[in-house]
């Protein structure tokens, strides 16, 4: 990395990194404090900081009364360190700060707040062992500050509907062995012709957005599970004449749910304070979402029991131009121009995915290595997930008759 330190328009020190402005020309410590005081959160139980720069931001962290709390520094680069100290003039640091350019020391932090000042993803190399996960961190923070009242709305009006007979439904459901997870990634155009034979012998189980492909085969899943906490999501249930089992979390989409004739199961989400705090009020279910609606699926039917699960449509990467399955209410063709990260297909070839779904694959390879379920893919052309099995058509109707 390239550092240049140039002096600020209110006579401060501001910082370049790879050409690129870390703080602010004009007021650098006065903009860093801001914020830190926008991605602050009191109640963690520590705080781990991305970069360390001229420590404008550690400082900001400090002022807010965390000398009783451990906070971490990452710092990308050591001359990032002999920058700091010649700017801090040998000022000793409080005993709860800790200083580290080993990334292996930060990656299973455990209770802390990450934050992630923007910039230092804009000049991290992408190549770096944490680059798509903190992307993927950041993204998420964004995403949440972005659709938080949402969620706040969606999450009281749902607990209003008494929608809290999951454990019934777990304790009376009809034991199939074998449960399909359908999502609607490209390899469904293929695979949704396996599901009419199997239709009726297995549980499916359908993520909203590849409702209607199924319905367009005449084949009608056992159950539906939505999680988006916007009103577009209405378009994946309208007019669908779908009437069974809907699952869906917490903070989805009020009116969605509510729109919705059959019978409905609220889920309750680790990691959402507003849901843990209900579910222990509750005595209810809490389950990992793991960041979509399918490995929110995933969990579910975990929770239900089912020996194997069976995964449709679960690409996580694409070879062609389009992201969904034909008639998916989620599909939409792909930019040249967008960025890509390259992974192994269950062919051994290397096909491309995005961030999102990169992160969503790295929760299946975590979870997938630990569950008790036996767990297979179908998706040949799809992302390799690990510790599961590529399955074929005549293998899947063999995995049924033996069960």
């Amino acid at each position: 990395m390239q550092f240049e330190k140039i002096e600020a328009k209110d006579g401060n020190s501001t910082l370049k990194v790879n050409n690129i402005l870390l703080y602010s020309k004009y007021r650098p410590i006065t903009d860093a404090e801001k914020f830190i005081e926008s991605e602050f959160n009191s109640d963690s139980k520590g705080y781990l900081l991305i970069g360390l720069g001229l420590g404008y931001h550690l400082h900001a962290l400090l002022k807010l009364g965390t000398n009783s709390k451990p906070i971490i520094v990452y710092s990308l680069d050591s001359k990032e360190i002999d920058l700091y100290k010649s700017i801090s003039c040998g000022e000793k640091l409080p005993s709860n700060v800790t200083i580290t350019t080993d990334y292996r020391k930060i990656a299973n932090v455990n209770d802390c707040q990450i934050i992630i000042p923007n910039v230092w993803l804009q000049v991290m190399d992408k190549q770096h062992p944490l680059y798509y996960l903190l992307m993927d961190i950041k993204m998420k923070q964004m995403s949440f500050k972005r659709f938080s009242s949402m969620m706040e709305m969606n999450f009281y009006a749902n607990i209003k509907q008494q929608y809290y007979t999951l454990q019934y439904y777990q304790e009376n459901l009809k034991q199939k062995k074998v449960s399909c997870l359908i999502s609607s990634g490209p390899s469904l155009d293929v695979t949704k012709k396996w599901l009419e034979v199997v239709n009726g012998k297995v549980y499916l189980l359908c993520v909203g957005s590849a409702l209607k492909v199924l319905l367009e085969e005449d084949i009608v899943p056992d159950g539906v599970i939505i999680s988006d906490c916007q009103p577009t999501i209405s378009e994946q249930l309208s007019d669908s004449g779908y009437t069974g089992d809907l699952f869906f979390l917490s903070t989805a989409d009020f009116n969605t749910v509510r729109s919705h004739e059959g019978d409905k199961y609220i889920l309750l989400q680790k990691g959402y304070e507003l849901a843990e705090q209900y579910a222990k009020k509750m005595n209810y279910p809490l389950l990992e979402t793991g960041g979509s609606v399918a490995t929110t699926g995933f969990s579910l039917l975990e929770y239900l029991g089912f020996n194997s699960i069976v995964l449709f449509g679960q690409d996580l990467g694409f070879t062609d131009e389009y992201t969904h399955a034909t008639n998916s209410t989620s599909g939409r063709k792909l930019s040249k121009n967008e960025e890509y990260i390259e992974i192994e297909s269950n062919t051994g070839e290397l096909i491309k995915t995005m961030p999102n779904l990169y992160s969503y694959l790295n929760w299946f390879n975590q979870k997938c290595r630990v569950t008790n379920c036996q767990v297979y893919n179908t998706a040949k052309k799809g992302a390799k997930i690990a510790s599961v099995s590529l399955l074929e058509e005549e293998q899947l109707y063999e995995l049924i008759k033996n069960s």
